[in-house]
């Protein structure tokens, strides 16, 4: 098979042809019905003239006929002036004898009579036939006029959707390289759409929501990005289990924040909150690295385990909620985000993977945090309740009595044997410590606003 026989059509031209198609052949069927219409009407017409013009003939040829003067029938039927609409005439006797004639008369179906009578007594017959040449002439004339217009009003209608639909399929082809692009990690620039077509209306719609989403989603991934675990110097070569305490921190209802906030303000508030999150990390030495998505979460032990590693877990989640508190009460826009914290103790995996950056040409690397412990952590924020501490009863074990803190029960939780599992709500901290907390949000609030 050729390369021309395997050619489509684009839209444009597919609509193009059909519109011309269709004015086309409605004209013709106009055309048509019209034609037949006049051809009855003028044969009609013509038909009438000839019935008046022999009824006046047949007046003329009457004295004639009473004294069987052939030659005064002759004189008369021949200058008879008849016109283009009848061919030939000719005189009969009452029995059907030739008296005089113009011509033969050679198509049955185009011949009418009049009697000639004289006091109810027939003196004879005059027949004329009817020629359809001059009816064929003028309805045909009409004919071709009408399908010259038609083709001229097709071609006409062929262009004018062609271009309309050029101008939506340009629309497309601009809107389907946009997603091609957007298929390959690169940002989704809708084209202007400014036809009047509900359906195009609609699926800018949708697009220009994917669009919006996809912005919010670049805006987390900004905000995320910056607090991904790497280095030059990695804690680690290989995969190696690590016994660590950790905090799970989970964004509430991220899609319908990304409904209220534009991308550049869910950007700014989550820039801000997590710049908030990382300070309060680092003052009780741990990491805050990104888990499963949109999940933070705050490592403590990870290089060098420590006994003192799950109390500074509960600092840093407490100060890590008095921060995020405090920001709220300063934006109204900030208001709008709430977490769900949950801390846990166990072993994690911590694997290295080498990363290359394009952009700048440069190899990194970056930890992938495996282990039935982050599942556990992420799964008891689900549990927990915004702005509130939630821990499992294995971190609390973990914590010398001597450290004072406090707890209420907490919801029962199926762990992935399925048996439930206690786990507790932070009521208060001791009063040393809960001071030192309060004094550390108030030193990073004044670091924040001197900045």
């Amino acid at each position: 098979m050729s390369a021309a026989s395997k050619r489509t059509f684009g839209f444009s031209q597919l609509c193009g042809f059909i519109g011309a198609a269709q004015v086309l052949v409605l004209g013709l069927l106009i055309s048509l019905l019209t034609y037949s219409h006049l051809h009855t009407q003028l044969q009609s017409e013509q038909r009438s003239d000839a019935y008046q013009q022999i009824e006046r003939l047949s007046q003329t040829l009457s004295a004639s006929l009473i004294q069987q003067d052939r030659i005064s029938l002759n004189l008369a039927v021949k200058e008879w002036q008849r016109g283009e609409d009848i061919r030939a005439l000719r005189v009969l006797t009452p029995e059907g004898k030739p008296l005089a004639e113009t011509g033969p008369l050679v198509n049955d179906a185009h011949i009418i009579s009049r009697a000639i009578t004289l006091d109810d007594a027939t003196l004879g017959v005059v027949q004329a036939e009817i020629s359809p040449a001059p009816v064929s002439r003028q309805s045909g004339r009409y004919l071709s006029l009408a399908l010259i217009a038609t083709g001229l009003f097709a071609m006409l209608a062929g262009l004018i959707s062609y271009f309309l639909a050029e101008r939506m399929a340009g629309y497309i082809r601009k809107l389907t390289a946009a997603l091609q692009r957007w298929q390959d990690d690169k940002p989704l620039d809708l084209p202007e759409q400014t036809l009047p077509i509900a359906e195009l209306q609609q699926l800018n719609q949708q697009c220009a929501g994917i669009q919006q989403q996809q912005r919010q989603r670049q805006a987390v991934e900004k905000a995320l990005g910056k607090y991904l675990y790497s280095g030059s110097k990695p804690p680690v070569t290989a995969a190696t289990y690590h016994r660590c305490a950790l905090v799970y921190i989970e964004i509430s209802d991220l899609d319908v924040l990304q409904s209220r906030l534009s991308a550049e303000e869910l950007g700014n508030v989550l820039s801000e909150y997590y710049r908030l999150m990382n300070q309060a990390v680092k003052l009780y030495n741990g990491k805050l690295d990104r888990y499963q998505g949109d999940g933070l979460v705050m490592i403590f032990g990870l290089n060098e385990s420590s006994e003192r590693d799950t109390i500074h877990c509960i600092y840093a989640a407490q100060l890590c909620l008095g921060l995020l508190q405090n920001a709220q009460s300063r934006n109204p826009l900030m208001a709008s985000v709430s977490f769900r914290i949950a801390a846990h103790w166990g072993p994690v995996l911590l694997a290295p993977m080498q990363q290359h950056d394009e952009d700048n040409a440069t190899d990194s690397v970056h930890y992938s945090l495996i282990g039935d412990t982050l599942y556990w952590a992420s799964h008891l924020a689900r549990r927990s309740e915004d702005n509130r501490l939630l821990a499992s009863q294995v971190l609390i074990s973990e914590l010398p009595p001597e450290y004072g803190v406090e707890w209420d029960e907490g919801p029962l939780v199926k762990n992935l044997q399925g048996s439930q599992q206690s786990n507790f709500w932070l009521k208060d901290l001791p009063e040393t410590s809960r001071t030192l907390i309060e004094r550390q949000i108030r030193h990073i609030t004044s670091m924040t606003e001197n900045a």
